[in-house]
C-alpha cells in the first residue's frame, strides 16, 4: 500500500501539483547557480592571494640564507612587479614555483612580460633588465595569465640590494626595502586583502536575497503537503513512514533544482575568467569550483532546502486534526538568533580582515542589512494593521487584514525586492567614493614621479637632466615635497610633460643610469582607480544577482502566498466576493509591501554604502542604479500579477480543498 501512496505522492496532480514541483526546482537551480558564481570569486581571490604572498619578505627569526628585496615598475599605466634576490649561502631557498634559486644576472619573467620584451625595442624595456630572459614563470607565481612579473637575480653586494626605498603606506609590494629572509612569506600584503574581503562583502550582500529566496521555497513545497501528509497519517501511516516519504520526495524536487543549476554554472561560469579583476584576467581554474566544491554546494542546497521544508511540515506530522482546524496565526517578532548571528558575523569579520575601512563597511551591511531581514515581518504586520484600520473599500481592507494574519508569508513575497533594494543603495552610495581619485589620476598622467633620499636630490636632478638630452626624451624635471606619508628625509623628484610613447623610454633610461626610484604616485592611484573598477565590477554581478533572485523570489512568493491561503480564498469566494476584488487585494499585498519595503532599505542601503566615504548622488553611475532598481522592480510587480491572476481564479474556485 505504501509504494502506491508513496507513488501518489510524489506524482501529484493537476497544474497546482506541478507549480509547486516547479518552482522549487527553479529555485534550487537559482541558488546553486549564484553560489557557484560566489564561490568561484572568493576562491579566485584566495589563490591569488596565496600565489603571490612571497614576494613580501618576512624579515629571518634565525640565521639568512638570502635577501629580497622589490618594486613596482610600470610599462605605459600596467605594473610590472620586479622581485630582487641574492642568495647568502649555497643553499637559499627555492622560489615557490620554481623550484631553485636564481644566479646573479638571470632574469626570470613571466610569459606576458617575455612576450612584451619581444616586442617593444629594448630601451623601452628590455634594458631595464641585466641581461636576457633566463626563464619564463609558470602560473603558481602569478595572479593570473596577463600580469607582469620578474625575478631578478642579484649578488649580495649589488647597490640594490643595500640601499634602503622609501615604504609605501599600504601598498607594501609598491616598494621593499632589501630584507634578510631565511624563508617564504605565507602572509598576503593588505592590497590582496582587500580584494578578499571585498569578495566577502559581495557574498554576505548576495546571502540577504538568497536566504530569502530559500525559505520561499522550503515554504512552497511544505504548501499542500500539509493536507497529505495529514490525510496519511490519519490511514494510519507511522510518522517514520511519512518522514521516509516525504524526504524522499522533498530531496529529490531540490536536487534536480541544485543539479541543473550546477550544470548551468558548468556551461556559462567560465566566462566569468575574461572578466579583468586588479588589471588582468584569471586562470580558468581559479574561479571555477572543483568536483568536489561543486558536489559540496549541491549537497548543501538540497539539505537546506528539504530540512526547511521538513520543519514546515512537522505540525502535520505530529497533530494531523490540527490541520485540518483553523489556527490564530503567530505574531510576527524578531527572532533571539538573529541578534547573534549579526553580532558573530561582524565579529568574525573584524578577525579576519585586515583592512579596518572595508570592516566598517561589512559592519554596517550586517547590521543593517540582516536587521532588515530580522525585522522584515513586523513591519509587513504593522503595515496590515494599517491598511485594515484605514480602509476605505473591500480590497484595501481584505489586503490589510491578510497581511497582518500572515506578515511571514508576505514578507517572503516581498524580501527578495527589498533586499535588492539594499543592495543597489549600498552600491549607489559606496561604490562612487573614489571617482575622485580616478579624475585625480587621469589628471596627472603627464608626470612621472619618483621618490628618493633628500640628500641625494641634487645629483640626482643633475644626473636626470642630463640622461633626458642623451636620450632625447622632451620632459622638464622638478623637484617637490615627498609624499604625505613621508618625512623629511624623503623627496620627490618629477619628469613633466614626457609624451605618452616616450615614457618608457625614460624610465628604461634613468634605470639604467641607477636614478630611479619607487613610483609612489602610480603605486597609490592607480590601486585605487582599480579597486574603485573592480569594486564596480562586483557590485554590478551583486546587483545582477540580487534582480534575478528578487524576479524569482515575487513570483514564486506571490503563487506560495496564494496556496497558503487557499481555504481563505475559497470562503470569499463562497461568500459572493467578486474575483476582481480578490485579484486587487492581491496586488495590493504584493505592490504596498514591496514599496514601503524597498524604500526602507534603500535608505538603509545607502546609509551602509555611505560608512565608506562621502559621495554625491547626483552622479550618471548612482541614478542610473536607482533607475535600473525601478525598471526591475516595475518588471517583478508586472510578472508577479499576471503569473498569479490565474492561480488565483484557480484556487479560490477548487472546491477540492475545502476543509
Amino acid at each position: 500500500m505504501m509504494d502506491g501512496l508513496w507513488l501518489r505522492l510524489l506524482r501529484g496532480s493537476g497544474r497546482s501539483a506541478r507549480l509547486e514541483v516547479g518552482l522549487p526546482v527553479v529555485a534550487g537551480g537559482v541558488i546553486t547557480f549564484v553560489l557557484l558564481i560566489l564561490l568561484g570569486l572568493q576562491q579566485g581571490l584566495d589563490d591569488r592571494a596565496d600565489r603571490t604572498a612571497w614576494r613580501t619578505p618576512d624579515a629571518a627569526t634565525s640565521e639568512p640564507t638570502a635577501v629580497q628585496g622589490g618594486f613596482t615598475d610600470y610599462v605605459g599605466e600596467q605594473p610590472l612587479a620586479v622581485i630582487e634576490l641574492a642568495a647568502l649561502t649555497r643553499e637559499p631557498p627555492a622560489v615557490p614555483g620554481m623550484g631553485r634559486f636564481p644566479a646573479p644576472g638571470e632574469v626570470w619573467a613571466s610569459p606576458a612580460l617575455a612576450e612584451l620584451m619581444a616586442k617593444r625595442p629594448a630601451d623601452q624595456l628590455a634594458d631595464r633588465f641585466p641581461g636576457p630572459v633566463t626563464a619564463e614563470l609558470g602560473p603558481a607565481v602569478l595572479e593570473g595569465p596577463d600580469e607582469l612579473v620578474a625575478v631578478v637575480g642579484r649578488s649580495p653586494d649589488d647597490p640594490s640590494m643595500t640601499d634602503d626605498r622609501a615604504p609605501h603606506q599600504w601598498n607594501h609590494a609598491a616598494s621593499m626595502t632589501p630584507t634578510r629572509i631565511d624563508g617564504w612569506s605565507t602572509t598576503p600584503d593588505l592590497y590582496q586583502t582587500t580584494y578578499r574581503d571585498m569578495a566577502l562583502l559581495a557574498v554576505v550582500l548576495t546571502a540577504l536575497p538568497l536566504s530569502g529566496l530559500g525559505g520561499l521555497a522550503s515554504r512552497l513545497m511544505a504548501g499542500r503537503r500539509h493536507r497529505r501528509l495529514a490525510t496519511l497519517r490519519l490511514l494510519g501511516a507511522t510518522t517514520s513512514q511519512v518522514a521516509r516519504l516525504t524526504s524522499f520526495e522533498l530531496a529529490t524536487f531540490t536536487g534536480v533544482g541544485a543539479v541543473c543549476g550546477a550544470l548551468l554554472h558548468r556551461i556559462f561560469g567560465p566566462t566569468a575568467a575574461r572578466v579583468p579583476i586588479k588589471g588582468g584576467g584569471w586562470f580558468p581554474p581559479d574561479v571555477t569550483p572543483g568536483v568536489p566544491l561543486t558536489v559540496a554546494t549541491v549537497v548543501a542546497v538540497v539539505v537546506v532546502l528539504t530540512l526547511g521544508a521538513l520543519i514546515g511540515l512537522l505540525p502535520a506530522v505530529r497533530d494531523p486534526l490540527a490541520t485540518y482546524r483553523e489556527a490564530r496565526p503567530r505574531p510576527a517578532r524578531t527572532r533571539w538568533w538573529s541578534v547573534v548571528f549579526i553580532g558573530a558575523a561582524v565579529a568574525l569579520f573584524w578577525i579576519r580582515s585586515s583592512n579596518p575601512f572595508v570592516s566598517v563597511g561589512f559592519t554596517a551591511v550586517v547590521v543593517l542589512g540582516w536587521g532588515l531581514v530580522s525585522t522584515g515581518p513586523w513591519i509587513v504586520a504593522a503595515l496590515g494593521r494599517l491598511l485594515a484600520g484605514r480602509a476605505r473599500g473591500p480590497a484595501t481592507f481584505l489586503a490589510g487584514r491578510r497581511l497582518s494574519d500572515s506578515p511571514q508569508s508576505a514578507w517572503r513575497t516581498v524580501a527578495g525586492m527589498a533586499l535588492a533594494s539594499f543592495v543597489a543603495g549600498f552600491a549607489a552610495a559606496g561604490l562612487p567614493v573614489g571617482l575622485g581619485n580616478a579624475g585625480q589620476y587621469a589628471a596627472g598622467k603627464d608626470r612621472l614621479e619618483i621618490v628618493i633620499p633628500a640628500d641625494s636630490l641634487d645629483a640626482t636632478v643633475r644626473g636626470a637632466e642630463a640622461v633626458l638630452r642623451t636620450a632625447a626624451v622632451r620632459a622638464k624635471v622638478e623637484a617637490t615635497a615627498p609624499p604625505s606619508w613621508l618625512d623629511d628625509g624623503w623627496a620627490t623628484l618629477a619628469l613633466v610633460g614626457p609624451q605618452s610613447t616616450e615614457r618608457d623610454l625614460a624610465r628604461t633610461a634613468m634605470i639604467e643610469a641607477g636614478l630611479w626610484g619607487p613610483e609612489m604616485r602610480m603605486a597609490e592611484d592607480l590601486p585605487t582607480v582599480w579597486l574603485v573598477r573592480d569594486g564596480t565590477v562586483i557590485g554590478l554581478l551583486v546587483l545582477l544577482i540580487a534582480a534575478l533572485v528578487a524576479l524569482t523570489s515575487m513570483v514564486v512568493g506571490a503563487i506560495a502566498r496564494i496556496f497558503d491561503q487557499r481555504e481563505t480564498l475559497i470562503a470569499l469566494n463562497l461568500a459572493g466576493t467578486p474575483q476582481p476584488v480578490l485579484l486587487a487585494a492581491q496586488r495590493r499585498e504584493v505592490v504596498l509591501p514591496t514599496a514601503m519595503l524597498g524604500g526602507t532599505a534603500a535608505v538603509a542601503g545607502l546609509a551602509s554604502g555611505s560608512s565608506l566615504g562621502a559621495a554625491s548622488l547626483l552622479n550618471p553611475y548612482s541614478l542610473g542604479i536607482f533607475a535600473g532598481l525601478l525598471g526591475v522592480g516595475a518588471m517583478a510587480l508586472l510578472l508577479a500579477d499576471r503569473t498569479t491572476r490565474p492561480i488565483l481564479r484557480r484556487v479560490s474556485t477548487d472546491f477540492s480543498e475545502r476543509p
